[in-house]
């Protein structure tokens, strides 16, 4: 597998190919020689690994002629949501998500307890 390491000292980055068992094993920083550490957003492609928010839906999204109707249905059950323009349900938060989806009868069938659940 190829690696991600940046050096905290200099800012340089490098890609290491490695087996999975020496993926904690620390990189010497070619530009410095301080220790890199694993940068895990260049691993993933820049994705937010923590916090994934605000995070868009295209499953739980609807018609882009419908937004209008829809935005003024959440507001009225207290769930007030954004939508891109193609019809995308904009999420704000994992509360938010459970409420939309749970307020709109979708659920996780796989999901956990702060994921929307089957009323």
């Amino acid at each position: 597998m190829i690696y991600c390491f940046k050096c905290p000292a200099c800012g340089k980055k490098a890609e290491v190919f490695r087996t999975i068992s020496e993926c904690k094993k620390p990189e010497e920083c070619p530009a410095c020689t301080e220790k890199m550490k694993r940068d895990f957003r260049s691993e993933q492609g820049g994705r937010r690994i923590n916090d994934g928010w605000p995070m868009v839906s295209v499953a739980a999204g609807i018609n882009p002629d419908q937004v209008g109707e829809y935005r003024e249905f959440d507001k009225t059950m207290g769930v007030p949501t954004e939508y891109n323009s193609d019809g995308d349900v904009v999420f704000t938060s994992r509360a938010h998500r459970k409420r939309y989806c749970e307020t709109h009868r979708l659920f996780d069938r796989n999901g956990g307890y702060g994921d929307p659940q089957r009323k």
